[in-house]
C-alpha cells in the first residue's frame, strides 16, 4: 500500500473520530501506527500534532540520508528480541554494537576500538553476530546499515545502527543500563 493511500486512508479515520467525538461530546482514545510504532494519544487534536511532528522528523531523517522504516513492514525489534541478541551474542559482537551506539563509525575505527588486528577480524565479528541474528530471524541490515564511500581508489564502510533497533533498546535502557560483558 502507498503512502498516500496510507495517509489517506489515517486522515479519513482521524476526521471521523473527531465529527463523532465533537457530536456526542466524548472523549475518544485514540491509537495508529507509524513507522511499525504504536502511538496513543488522548485526543484528535494531540493525533493531529504527534502526526505532524512524526512526518516532520521522518523528513529530516529522510533529507539526513537515513533510511525509513515502512508503515507496513512487521516490526522486527521488541524488548524481548532485543534482550535475546544482547544476552547472547559474544562479547566483541556486544562491544561492536556498544560503538554503533555512539553514531556513524568507519570500518577503520571499529577495529581500532575494538582492539582487533584487521578488517579481516572485523568481517569474523560481524560473522559470529549474522550466526546470532539468524537465531532470532533477523536479517544484518535490520540491525545495522553499512554505507560504502570511495576517494579515488581508496574505499570506506561506515557502520550504524537502525533506528529502528536503537528505539527498542533504548526502551531497555541499552546501553547505558546494561552490563559491558
Amino acid at each position: 500500500m502507498s503512502k498516500e493511500k496510507l495517509n489517506f486512508a489515517l486522515n479519513s479515520s482521524l476526521r471521523n473520530i473527531y465529527c463523532t467525538s465533537r457530536n456526542k461530546g466524548a472523549a475518544v482514545g485514540i491509537e495508529f501506527k507509524h513507522n511499525g510504532r504504536l502511538w496513543r494519544v488522548d485526543t484528535v487534536d494531540e493525533a493531529v500534532a504527534l502526526r505532524k511532528r512524526l512526518d516532520l522528523e521522518d523528513q529530516i531523517s529522510f533529507d539526513s540520508g537515513e533510511e525509513l522504516p515502512y508503515v507496513y513492514r512487521e516490526q522486527v525489534w521488541t524488548p524481548d528480541t532485543v534482550t535475546d541478541l544482547l544476552k547472547n551474542a559474544g562479547n566483541l559482537q556486544k562491544r561492536f554494537l556498544r560503538i554503533l551506539a555512539d553514531g556513524r563509525v568507519t570500518s577503520e575505527n571499529l577495529v581500532v576500538s575494538l582492539g582487533i588486528d584487521s578488517e579481516v577480524s572485523l568481517a569474523g565479528v560481524l560473522s559470529g553476530l549474522s550466526k546470532q541474528l539468524k537465531k532470532l530471524g533477523v536479517k544484518p541490515s535490520d540491525l545495522y546499515a553499512v554505507e560504502v564511500s570511495w576517494t579515488g581508489k581508496n574505499k570506506t564502510r561506515h557502520f550504524r545502527l537502525v533506528n529502528e533497533f536503537r528505539w527498542a533498546a533504548t526502551e531497555l535502557g541499552w546501553p547505558e543500563k546494561w552490563p559491558e560483558n
